[in-house]
Formats: C-alpha cells, sequence, structure tokens
C-alpha cells in the first residue's frame, strides 16, 4: 500500500476487525445514536484526547484572540465538534501543544519545549490519567484522580530519569482503584471506546499515548480492557507527526535523531487501533521538522491510511494566523481547512462522537468551511501536479520540486510580487532570508551565477558532481541536498494554476522559523535547499 494524494482518497485503512471487535464496533454505534432520557442501568463511555502542535494553545489562539485574528490548529477545531456530556458517557480532553503553557501540570510553557519537546511526556502522562478518570467521571460525575494528584503522578512519574516500570505500575495500580471505586455502583460501565487526535509533537505524543496504554491494559478474550472494562481504540486522528524529543538532526555528522527519552521505539502504530488516518505535508524540509510516516519500513500497517497534501507543517495541521508570511489573510483562506475538515468526516464515518455538521455552531462550521477560492485553488494544483500515489518519500520530493521550480522561476520577480508584496516588513526580512540563501546554495554549484537568465540547475548539478569526482573529492551532506534539489528544478513544468497555488496558499515555514530566532540557513549552511528526512515505524 502507497501514501495517497488528497484525490481520489484510497480505499483500506480499517483493518479486519475480530468477531469480538465487530460486535464492540456495533455496540458502540448503536449507543451514538440518540437515547431517551431515561436512567440506564449501564452505558459506554466515549473519550476523545486531544494534543495539540507544538506552540499551538486553545486558551492563546482562539479564547485569548478577537475572531479575525483567531490561529486555532485543526486538533482545536476538531475538539471542539466532540459531544461532551460526561453524564451520557461523553468526554473530550485537551492538551496543549509543548512550549505552551498547561497550567494543569505547571508547565509555564517556553522555549525548551518549542525546540526539544520538553514535558512532552508529562502530556502523555496526564492525557492517560484523564482517560482513566473519564469512566468514573460518567458513573459518579467527579473524576477518580483530582487535578493537583494528577499534576503530583505527573511529576513523580514524567521524568527523564525514571524508569517504564514506574510509569507502568502506577497506571496498573489506578486501575485497580478505578475497579474498585466502580464494584456494583450504576450505570455499569459496558465499554470504553477511545478516539485520539494529534499534530505534529502532539501528533508523536498521540502515538505513544496509545502504545503505552496498551501497555497496562489487558488482552482477554480477543479485546483488551481497562479496569476490567473492554476498551478500544476506534480512531487515531493525526496530522503530520514530528518527534523532534530532544536533539534534532540540525547540523550534518551529528547522531541525534530526535527520538530520544519518550519517543525512543514508541511510535509504530499499535495493531489493535482500529483505524489510523495521518494527514502528511508536502512542502515541510525544516531540518528541525523531520516527518514520522506511519508506515514501517517500505509497508503501510493494515489499519492505517496516510495521505501527503500539499503545504508546510501548519497548512496541513494549521496554527497560521490570518496574513502570516504575506498568505491566506481571511480565516477562510487557510489550506488547513481543507485537511481538517476533511478529517472531521473521517472520524464521524469511523463513529467518533463529533456533533453533526448541521448541529454545531456557525462560527464552527464556518472554521470548518474553505473559500471557493481555496477549493478552486487546491483542485487546480493537483490536476496540473499530477503526483500520483507513490511512497511518502517520493511524492514529498515531487511536490517540493514543483516548489523549487516556483521559486526558481520567479526569482527576478520574487521581491515585486506576492507572498513577499503582501507580507508585513517582518514577514518580508525572513522571506527575503530564505529566497536569498536558495540562491546562494545554488551559486555553490559554481557553475555561474544563478541569476543569470540562462542559469541551467540541472546542468550546473551535473557538471559540479562531475567537478568533485574527478577532484577526488568526497561529496558532504549539504552537496548531496544541494545536487537533489537542483537536479529538479524545471521552471517549466510549473503552470498558471500551480503559481497562484503557492503564492496564495503556500506558507514559507522555514521564513516562520526565523520569526522564532530559528535560522536554519545560518546554523547548517543549507537552510530550505533540501528534502525532508523521513522516519518510518520505530526507525531512526
Amino acid at each position: 500500500m502507497t501514501t495517497a494524494s488528497p484525490a481520489p482518497f484510497p480505499n483500506g485503512g480499517l483493518r479486519q476487525l475480530s468477531a469480538k471487535e465487530q460486535l464492540q464496533r456495533l455496540k458502540a454505534l448503536s449507543c451514538s445514536v440518540p437515547q431517551d432520557n431515561k436512567p440506564k442501568c449501564s452505558g459506554q463511555v466515549f473519550a476523545g484526547i486531544f494534543f495539540d502542535g507544538t506552540g499551538n494553545n486553545m486558551q492563546v489562539d482562539y479564547y485569548d484572540q478577537p475572531a479575525e485574528k483567531r490561529k486555532h490548529s485543526n486538533v482545536v477545531k476538531l475538539f471542539q465538534t466532540h459531544r461532551d456530556n460526561p453524564s451520557d458517557g461523553y468526554i473530550r480532553i485537551y492538551v496543549p501543544g509543548v512550549g505552551t503553557p498547561f497550567p494543569e501540570i505547571g508547565d509555564g510553557g517556553g522555549a525548551l519545549g518549542s525546540a526539544n519537546s520538553f514535558r512532552g511526556e508529562d502530556r502523555i502522562i496526564w492525557g492517560l490519567l484523564q482517560l482513566i478518570n473519564a469512566p468514573h467521571r460518567f458513573v459518579t460525575k467527579n473524576p477518580l484522580i483530582p487535578n493537583a494528584q494528577a499534576d503530583t503522578i505527573v511529576g513523580n512519574v514524567a521524568s527523564s530519569f525514571t524508569p517504564p516500570s514506574l510509569r507502568r505500575l502506577v497506571l496498573r495500580t489506578w486501575q485497580e482503584k478505578l475497579a474498585a471505586a466502580l464494584e456494583g455502583k450504576k450505570p455499569r460501565v459496558e465499554q470504553i471506546n477511545v478516539s485520539v487526535f494529534g499534530f505534529s509533537r502532539g501528533a508523536a505524543e498521540a502515538r505513544v499515548f496509545v502504545n503505552w496504554l496498551f501497555e497496562v491494559c489487558e488482552q482477554k478474550n480477543g479485546g483488551w480492557t481497562l479496569a476490567g472494562i473492554p476498551l478500544r481504540v476506534m480512531f487515531l486522528g493525526i496530522w503530520d507527526t514530528v518527534a523532534s524529543v530532544g536533539l534534532p538532526s540540525l547540523l550534518d555528522g551529528l547522531p541525534w535523531e530526535g527520538h530520544q527519552s519518550w519517543a525512543d521505539q514508541a511510535l509504530q502504530i499499535h495493531p489493535a487501533v482500529e483505524q489510523c488516518l495521518h494527514f502528511v505535508a508536502g512542502h515541510e524540509v525544516r531540518a528541525c521538522f523531520p516527518l514520522d510516516s506511519a508506515c514501517v519500513k517500505s509497508k503501510y500497517p493494515a489499519n492505517v491510511r496516510e495521505v501527503l497534501y500539499p503545504g508546510a507543517h501548519s497548512d496541513v495541521g494549521g496554527g497560521y494566523a490570518p496574513g502570516a508570511l504575506g498568505v491566506s489573510h481571511q480565516q477562510n483562506d487557510f489550506l488547513a481547512i481543507i485537511p481538517g475538515v476533511r478529517m472531521y468526516h473521517e472520524a464521524r464515518k469511523a463513529g467518533v462522537p463529533l456533533e453533526p455538521f448541521a448541529r454545531l455552531d456557525r462560527y464552527l462550521q464556518q472554521s470548518l468551511t474553505p473559500s471557493d477560492s481555496v477549493v478552486r485553488s487546491f483542485n487546480a494544483y493537483l490536476a496540473d501536479a499530477k503526483v500520483g500515489n507513490s511512497s511518502v518519500d517520493d511524492m514529498h520530493r515531487r511536490h517540493m520540486s514543483l516548489y523549487f521550480s516556483h521559486r526558481f522561476k520567479q526569482r527576478h520577480k520574487f521581491f515585486s510580487r506576492n507572498p513577499y508584496n503582501a507580507a508585513a516588513p517582518n514577514d518580508q526580512r525572513f522571506l527575503k532570508t530564505t529566497q536569498n540563501s536558495f540562491i546562494e546554495r545554488l551559486a555553490h554549484l559554481s557553475q555561474g551565477d544563478p541569476m543569470d537568465p540562462d542559469f541551467d540547475a540541472k546542468r550546473a548539478a551535473a557538471l559540479h558532481k562531475a567537478m568533485l569526482k574527478a577532484a577526488g573529492l568526497s561529496r558532504t551532506t549539504a552537496d548531496k541536498y544541494l545536487h537533489e534539489v537542483a537536479e529538479r528544478v524545471d521552471p517549466a513544468s510549473v503552470t498558471p494554476a500551480m503559481e497562484e497555488f503557492f503564492d496564495r496558499y503556500i506558507h514559507d515555514s522555514m521564513a516562520g522559523f526565523i520569526s522564532q530566532k530559528m535560522n536554519e540557513y545560518a546554523l547548517n549552511g543549507i537552510g530550505i535547499t533540501k528534502f525532508r528526512e523521513v522516519y518510518k515505524g520505530n526507525d531512526e
């Protein structure tokens, strides 16, 4: 099974369920149909856990902003659509992104979280404790583990110096306490139905959350139980997984891959997940944001669908403010709305209790409705790009090759057209830096001035490779990246529809990174002129 383009959408991704799992699914779906208000002797719990992305925070990005300046992610949008009535068994749990304030665990946010996923493990443990709370809230209307106590547990368990065995012991102990607390009480919990969502580092947290959950569940009679209650993970919906835990591979020659601590050997999609849908970004190249694909080696597990969307990291998961970096000036002009609403529909099809679209409030409906111009441009780009289904690496390179070709084609006009013209002064400085660094890298081919109208990047790359070989010189990593990009620069391949799409809707995430005091080109001499690193399964 290959990575898919957004349209047509591929079949598959819901693995063959066992007879027991099919009965559980039917039972859950019947519970999601509105019932009368008569007291029940038993019922089911639907718990949705939402891990927000790096630097994304619902309070800061949504509630603290006027409507026209909101920049909340797709995680927040889907969280807001999830039913929230613990008395009826519907419970939603939101976890703010690393690098942002999370008062419940005493995290004030900051650069360590954004750069190194600091306190990501705390968020996973907190989410697991809230899942243990979910059936207790359904039965008793109160949590088993109050916030202050959960904070203490997180502080004791989530540490690089704490062995995983302690985490498992603590979670199993609280399962025993949950079972004892619910013994003989009504309504009886028939089943726990779990759905998990995440973006960026939050997607990595979501994947680890599921794996750690199954570590402490008991496998019984063809299914799984938590505190003796049947449990199923019905849906895992994630956008563009980035781990970058600890030190990512930013500089050539360093051994770190960004899979330290809680991300070590913990990202592969668990086979017990009924359905996983992963939307990944085709136009992301930052060294600090390598992709953790859901692919294992060269194959996808039967329960996984991975779809590659055009766009940078937050063009898929959301989180840009209107007009940032000179593109998407209105709330309904974000490219991220498309993979956001697609995830919403796919989750509902899987039985996740998200409110029907007609029952959402008007603002939430609008936030999940892309403008006609976005849809037209998106469809026109896909039609012209003709990036068919292939490996995730190959599809990314095809999309980025078109983007590089566009930047090269417009090199003489870049500073007199959008998005540069439409950007704020500070953003213009950052866009100028990435464009100039791109041209500087091409100049390193030593085959003339890239601004010369007759400069041929493909030919220059071939000649530079031959020159190094003739001189007996080995290619550096920077050389390899440069050759890979230059060999694919083809201005003739860029159509007017592509130009419009790139200029109006694709964010230059490398330029945006500079605004956060991270200039990759200044650090590694490579910058934007590379393809994205892709990790698969638990590979490093």
